[in-house]
């Protein structure tokens, strides 16, 4: 069980930006029902999913930066 309550659509008010979220990746993700507690962070991921979207990078060496710089990190991807 999640310890931040995840939003469903009939939580929240027309004008949240659950919606665009759902546009733009695709579906709504439980990161995004859980971003979603502040729409102003979900709107700036939701910005970001979008710019990363328009990169002239191919899949295969995006996804190969996205992995090198969790390991510079030292995150798990």
């Amino acid at each position: 069980m999640a310890l931040v309550p995840l939003l469903e659509r009939d939580q929240v008010p027309t004008d949240h930006p659950y919606d665009t979220a759902q546009r733009v990746v695709g579906q709504v993700l439980n990161f995004h029902k859980v971003v979603g507690h502040s729409p102003r962070a979900l709107e700036g991921f939701v910005t970001l999913s979008v710019a990363l979207k328009e990169m002239r990078l191919n899949r295969k060496l995006r996804e190969l930066a996205y992995l090198r710089t969790a390991q510079l990190n030292d995150c798990q991807y």
